[in-house]
């Protein structure tokens, strides 16, 4: 179906099925962990927009939903230098922050908001990717507390993630092959 607008040599690394039944689980144990709690739910923008609203719409819990924009790549595929573009106005004192961001790769733009919000007085901030890359070029230590899925070190697109800004609305995760 997308084949008139995908890169030439894309293929699918992750299903849409894949994707789902990863959600769901993930929804299932932030359910858990956060019943009863106050919760701001923040969309790092714009990769994160289209995992937050699928598992947005699983979570059963008393939530307050904002977003923040939080970026180190714009049009390149590697990162720079870290630029916020949009805080939140959401008042986090007295809650548990979720972030939700489409990757973890390096870890710099999920460990900026976590000190942000900290800043901002919650009582615990935790973090959701929907995909993790297998490497070891990691940034301060810092780990996301819910991955739904790994994937090993290739640069992906689709499902929230773009390749020059363009083609995040893709249903599944893609890649281009490297070249031997």
């Amino acid at each position: 179906m997308y084949s008139e607008i995908l890169p030439p040599k894309s293929q699918v690394l992750i299903s849409k099925a894949k994707i789902d039944q990863a959600i769901n689980q993930l929804a299932q144990n932030i359910n858990q962990d956060f019943k009863q709690k106050n919760v701001v739910f923040l969309t790092i923008m714009n990769g994160g927009m289209i995992f937050a609203s699928a598992l947005a719409t699983r979570l059963n819990l008393n939530m307050e939903m904002d977003y923040l924009q939080l970026s180190r790549y714009g049009k390149n595929q590697s990162g720079g230098q870290l630029v916020w573009k949009y805080q939140p106005e959401v008042n986090m004192q007295h809650t548990h922050v979720i972030l939700c961001d489409d990757i973890y790769d390096e870890g710099h733009t999920l460990a900026a908001a976590h000190a942000w919000c900290l800043e901002k007085g919650a009582i615990s901030v935790s973090s959701v990717v929907l995909v993790h890359k297998d490497h070891d070029r990691t940034y301060a230590n810092y780990k996301p507390d819910y991955i739904a899925l790994n994937i090993p070190d290739h640069f992906i697109f689709g499902y929230g993630m773009d390749l020059e800004e363009k083609l995040r609305q893709l249903p599944e995760i893609y890649y281009i092959p490297p070249t031997q």
